[in-house]
């Protein structure tokens, strides 16, 4: 737990196990910091509980690694700039510079080559610049608003930060001349495709995958002119865009209407808003009547009428926000609050106004085109106003909505909010939005919830826990009943009820409990002696306490018969230790067979079992990477068939031996020791290249490897560390592009292998497996091509143009130097489309950069996880492998108390779900990925694979990640492609 000075309480501790007993010891909250994100904080109750509470926009953020305060507001830096103190995104604005433009005309006509940059705002492939044409003075600063004043005569130029991006003003003091003011601004987005909206806005997309980064909302523009009983400017018009992009570049060119700016009605000064957002942790919008812009970047939320019309239609409002519900779906729900901070409302007498549960809103959000409201929930007559001198928080009471949300297991919730009057102008109300500078001022949701466990998975029926078509059968009235059991709250303690049918009747025979046991762990009991008769079928089914709730409903059921005259033979008993030995969830994969081997399990690989000891067993990776071949120990009977296992057992030998195709593509071989005269060691042949290597980790596993991981040769892959992907000979492309090396593979095949040939004159070459070429430097390219590394040199040496010294870095990492023109090669993170990630032979400092930095791995045969050992009692046996001449060999020690017979497991795992493994928790390595932050708190894509690699369970991983936080390794195992094939 947690420590404190003495007598000092404590206020924070890392796990929720943690921080649940410091608040039932100190009757006080205690926060949950693993559990801590930009936008929420969980706290731990005395009761038990857990109350999240949720800000609709983010309030902290990770720099320097560790945890700051959002903070919007603009200071001044050394170099003349300015940017916001802590903004989620970095954002910064330019200083004084340049020659101001002496008219809006005049700026909006400059050429591109006058443009400079306004605001930044992100990093990387994420980050939007915005351009302004001609020179800025210096900036007046004013908390979250910078204002240019007279940026252009007449006009000044406000930027306003707010916690989710930027908005940007153009605040015309006086009528321009001849009525116009048109506005260009130049835009610079990497990889992003600008798109004009039917409604006005602009959406910029990823060019790649089409998906929204940003948009931008149709422009609009008030004058001065503001009710005072609503707070409204009531004189708005939306303003004309043209979108025009070139490459990177996107302009934007609006037009406001002359006629508005020269109606001798119109209020100086008038304000025209071109807004943009790119970082909405959670979403937020109102829609009135008579508007047509995207509503989302506002800093309001509105509701209700506030007295007004736009031509014939009702400017009523309504408000949605979204919420990330994911941390209580599933949970059991005691208490919700929503706060809103009310800043404006007509009036100070109370009026209702209600909580909804909607569909999503998004940014085509209108008046006309609302989500479907489905359901009411709450209502409040909470009002506040600034004009009643008490602006604050006012709450409803969303208790049911949140329930309503957690039993649908939703990991987003969606709220409309609306007055119980809409022709009520006393009902017209204003909220600051999730966009607000002040966090202490933005939409808040608490809610306090608790989870129930899970009714029970891999029911079983034992010993031998042996099935026949999905029925298993015992041999004793008393047998044993187990299951796996399932809880969100890793820390709790879990209690199984197993409850069993006589399948003839459907009447219940018996109910009763398990002991307590960890979560994930396996519930397991003893059926009471009476209950059972022989010769009958019983159904069970289970479900589960976890000490404070019951799991909601019951697992399906299992069937099982009763034969106390089944004897079983030695292949029986021999399976039947194997399977006691084993959690229930580690069972085989379905399989077929042939005349040569007894047992073939297609899943990611194809594992084939022979009938014949003598013979091997061999593994295909079907993904055109090595496979491998594995002896056993010979001198074993033919196997025989027992669900999936094969099995090797004769009755006059001390072992028996039992082999399993797994679900993830691997094989287990087991060794059955029955009595005291077995053998000490057990030895696995390896059928192995001359190069292969064979590497212990400090867990005990092995992994075999195409040659030494720290000195390479022979099949490798080449993997970078710029952009966490594989390189890639590319035989579809054509040209000059043809066989160009992209480092752009989430993981590896073919195209992803390489010969890396060591040459006499102390350099390297590399060989493309794809199309046997020697991969070369292209010195006679010019421009974005100059240097590029192509595979398509196909004589039988390589030449001078395809080879290379490699360097190996103090971090693990190699280094690659073109000897043709002496500079580095580098992955080219930033570049698009067909040439993303490219190869260059271009970087010609003295030392290499981040991007000149890769893995160059050999590939991996296979993996044997560490081994283990239990004895008939259950106990661990200890066991350790050891290599000798290329074979593993496993030692168990063995003493007087150890009870026979012993179940031993080398397992091994196929190499193609390692590669898959890897590429799933690549795929998810992206900011805008929810996962995204837990992984980089883990080093890393690959660290976070070799976590998830070297866990047998996910409970292995869940204490293998709780150094970044146990919400961490659940946001890592939310990903369905991790479930699928890290495990």
């Amino acid at each position: 737990m947690t420590t404190a000075p003495k007598g000092a309480p404590i206020t924070e501790a890392i796990t929720a196990e943690q921080a649940l007993q410091a608040a039932a010891k100190q009757n006080r909250r205690v926060e949950v910091l693993d559990r801590r994100t930009e936008s929420s904080t969980t706290y731990a109750n005395p009761d038990g509980t857990l109350t999240a509470e949720q800000s609709a926009g983010p309030v902290r953020m990770i720099r320097g690694g560790k945890w700051v305060d959002v903070d919007v507001d603009f200071a001044r830096q050394k170099d003349g700039t300015v940017a916001s103190k802590a903004h989620p995104d970095g954002l910064k604005l330019a200083g004084q510079g340049g020659a101001k433009a002496r008219s809006a005309q005049a700026a909006a006509e400059a050429p591109a080559s006058a443009a400079r940059d306004l605001i930044t705002l992100g990093s990387g492939d994420a980050q939007v610049k915005v351009q302004w044409k001609g020179g800025l003075p210096e900036p007046v600063l004013d908390g979250p608003r910078a204002t240019y004043r007279e940026a252009i005569p007449g006009a000044d130029l406000v930027v306003d930060a707010t916690r989710s991006g930027f908005e940007q003003y153009l605040k015309l003091n006086k009528r321009p001349e001849g009525g116009a003011a048109p506005m260009t601004l130049p835009l610079k987005v990497k990889g992003l495709k600008a798109e004009a909206q039917k409604d006005g806005s602009v959406a910029f997309k990823d060019a790649k995958t089409g998906e929204v980064a940003a948009v931008m909302p149709a422009p609009v523009m008030w004058d001065a002119a503001v009710d005072k009983r609503s707070g409204e400017h009531t004189n708005r018009k939306q303003v004309a865009m043209e979108v025009e992009q070139h490459g990177d570049t996107v302009e934007l060119r609006l037009t406001p209407d002359a006629e508005f700016l020269s109606d001798p009605k119109t209020q100086y000064p008038v304000t025209i808003d071109p807004a943009t957002s790119t970082l909405d942790l959670l979403f937020d919008t109102f829609v009135q009547g008579g508007e047509s812009a995207d509503q989302s970047v506002s800093t309001d939320l509105k509701l209700g009428w506030p007295g007004d019309y736009s031509g014939s239609t009702q400017r009523t409002a309504r408000s949605f926000i979204s919420w990330d519900t994911e941390q209580f779906a599933d949970a059991l729900v005691s208490d919700a609050k929503l706060k809103l901070y009310n800043y404006h409302s007509w009036s100070c007498e109370k009026r209702g106004w209600e909580v909804w549960a909607t569909d999503a809103a998004d940014t085509s959000t209108r008046w006309t085109k609302q989500p479907t409201w489905r359901q009411k929930f709450a209502t409040s007559t909470e009002t506040k106003s600034a004009s009643c001198s008490n602006a604050g928080y006012v709450t409803a009471n969303v208790t049911d909505l949140a329930k309503y949300w957690a039993s649908a297991k939703a990991t987003e919730g969606h709220m409309g909010l609306r007055a119980a009057s809409e022709t009520d102008t006393y009902a017209w109300k204003r909220f600051y939005s999730s966009d607000h500078t002040n966090d202490a001022q933005i939409p808040q949701l608490e809610v306090t919830y608790n989870y129930r466990p899970k009714s029970g998975a891999n029911l079983q029926a034992g010993p031998p826990y042996i099935s026949n078509g999905g029925i298993y059968k015992v041999n004793s009235l008393t047998p044993t009943l187990r299951f796996t059991t399932e809880d969100t709250n890793e820390d709790d303690a879990i209690q199984g009820t197993f409850e069993i049918k006589d399948q003839a009747t459907g009447q219940v025979v018996t109910q009763f409990n398990s002991a307590f046991v960890e979560e994930g762990a396996t519930a397991s009991a003893k059926v009471p002696a009476g209950k059972l008769q022989n010769g009958k079928t019983y159904t069970f089914r289970t479900t589960t306490y976890d000490g404070s709730h019951y799991a909601t409903g019951w697992s399906a059921p299992v069937t099982f018969t009763v034969d106390t005259g089944w004897q079983l033979n030695a292949a029986e008993q021999a399976a039947g230790a194997v399977n006691s030995a084993q959690e229930p969830a580690d069972l085989t994969a379905a399989s077929t067979s042939n005349a040569q081997y007894a047992a073939i399990a297609t899943t990611d690989s194809t594992v084939a079992i022979p009938w014949n000891s003598g013979e091997q067993i061999a593994v295909d990776s079907n993904h055109g990477l090595p496979g491998m071949e594995m002896g056993m120990p010979t001198g074993q009977v033919r196997g025989v068939r027992i669900n999936d296992s094969v099995v090797y057992s004769d009755p006059s030998k001390p072992v028996d031996t039992v082999v399993q195709p797994t679900l993830n593509g691997g094989s287990r071989t087991l060794q059955v020791l029955k009595n005291a005269s077995a053998a000490r060691e057990y030895r696995t042949p390896l059928d192995l290249p001359s190069t292969a290597v064979v590497e212990k980790n400090e867990e005990g596993a092995l992994t075999a490897y195409s040659s030494s991981p720290a000195n390479p040769t022979g099949d490798v892959a080449i993997h970078s560390r710029a952009t966490e992907r594989y390189a890639s000979a590319r035989l579809n492309e054509t040209g000059n592009q043809e066989g160009m090396v992209r480092a752009t593979a989430p993981d590896i095949n073919t195209w992803q292998t390489f010969t890396l040939v060591r040459n006499s004159d102390n350099t390297v070459s590399l060989r493309s497996k794809a199309n046997n070429k020697w991969v070369s430097t292209e010195k006679n390219f010019t421009g974005t091509q100059e240097g590029m590394l192509r595979a398509r040199y196909d004589a039988a040496a390589p030449g001078a143009w395809e080879k290379f010294t490699l360097l190996k870095n103090a971090d693990g990492t190699h280094s690659l130097r073109s000897t043709i023109n002496n500079k580095w090669v580098s992955a080219e993170k930033n570049y698009t489309g067909a040439q993303a990630g490219m190869l260059r032979a271009r970087y010609d400092a003295a030392a290499p950069g981040a991007w000149e930095k890769f893995d160059i791995e050999p590939l991996q045969l296979g993996q044997f996880d560490a081994p283990w050992a239990k004895d008939a009692n259950g106990n661990d046996v200890p066991t350790s492998f050891r290599i000798d001449n290329g074979d593993i060999v496993q030692t168990i020690d063995v003493n007087a108390d150890t009870a026979f017979p012993i179940v031993a497991d080398p397992f091994w795992r196929s190499v193609w779900k390692w590669s898959k493994c890897v590429a799933a928790v690549v795929v998810a390595f992206f900011p805008a990925a929810k996962a995204y932050k837990a992984i980089k708190a883990l080093g890393g894509a690959r660290k976070t694979a070799e976590l998830l690699w070297k866990a047998r369970t996910k409970g292995d991983f869940k204490r293998y990640a709780k150094k970044a936080g146990k919400n961490a390794a659940i946001q890592i195992l939310g990903i369905a492609s991790v479930q699928t094939y890290c495990f």
